[in-house]
């Protein structure tokens, strides 16, 4: 964990990175979103397409509002 030290009294305290919680949740947002947006430019899009990028921008989305939920909670 990385520390931050304080310049008034010197104490060094540990802090939490909590970027490496909302990695996967907005990876699954951007790759669901960019599983649309090619479905979208192609002539004969497949419902499968769409149903897979629909419900892994979804996903992604619950899963990132949860995580930020349970986070602050503590």
């Amino acid at each position: 964990m990385p520390s931050v030290k304080c310049d008034n009294c010197g104490h060094s305290v540990e802090v939490e990175d909590t970027s490496k919680k909302y990695k996967l949740p907005l990876l699954f947002i951007f790759l669901g979103i960019a599983i649309l947006v090619y479905e979208r430019n192609l002539s004969s899009p497949g419902i499968a397409m769409t149903i897979l990028g629909g419900v892994l921008a979804t996903a992604g989305l619950i899963w990132l509002i949860v995580t930020r939920f349970l986070s602050n909670r503590n």
